[in-house]
């Protein structure tokens, strides 16, 4: 009867294993679930959870390039973000230059990643990692560029950009446009 019962016991775990496994495991497909709109929380922070009506809302136009990278192709996206947390805006609208949600539109600022965004008196500061990766060309790297410029100037505070490579001041992202001075209006 013993071994009877070590078997039920297992079988009755096993049981329990697979329909715990089995919660959460439904899957969505791109299309199908939107991208978060809160920027991801920064190294060693833990995301926290704002009521609604503390998250600010704005609209604004992300640009993006067509197939060829011939021309930008805004597409009118939200942001939310706690207002308290003041970079947290441009975060959110850096990232959703590498999100486009039209299947016509290619991110030029796809899988970019940073260590930082900072802003004071006026001037919006990206340190962008030496470990990205880009196959632009100076044509598209011009453009990429402009894409930025043109989102992150539809915030009226912003009148420079400064890009900045692991910390520190570069001749140039992709190895084309020169960001050795900061990008204004």
């Amino acid at each position: 009867m013993k071994p009877f019962r070590r078997f039920a016991n297992l079988m009755m775990l096993l049981l329990l294993l697979f329909s715990l496994s089995a919660c959460g495991s439904g899957s969505t497909t791109p299309a199908e679930s939107e991208p978060s709109q809160a920027p991801a929380p920064a190294a060693g922070q833990e995301a926290e959870e704002q009521p609604a009506e503390q998250l600010k809302v704005e609209t604004l136009q992300v640009y993006y390039s067509d197939a060829n990278l011939e021309e930008l192709l805004p597409e009118q996206r939200e942001i939310s973000y706690d207002p308290e947390e003041s970079e947290a805006k441009y975060a959110r609208a850096l990232a959703l230059l590498g999100e486009p949600r039209e299947p016509e539109h290619e991110p030029l600022w796809a899988n970019f990643a940073y260590h930082a965004v900072s802003f004071a008196d006026g001037t919006l500061t990206i340190d962008a990692s030496g470990e990205n990766q880009y196959n632009l060309g100076a044509a598209g790297e011009a453009m990429a560029l402009e894409a930025l410029k043109r989102t992150m100037f539809q915030f009226p505070e912003v009148e420079r950009i400064v890009i900045l490579v692991d910390g520190k001041p570069a001749d140039t992202l992709m190895g084309h446009a020169d960001i050795s001075q900061p990008l204004s209006r």
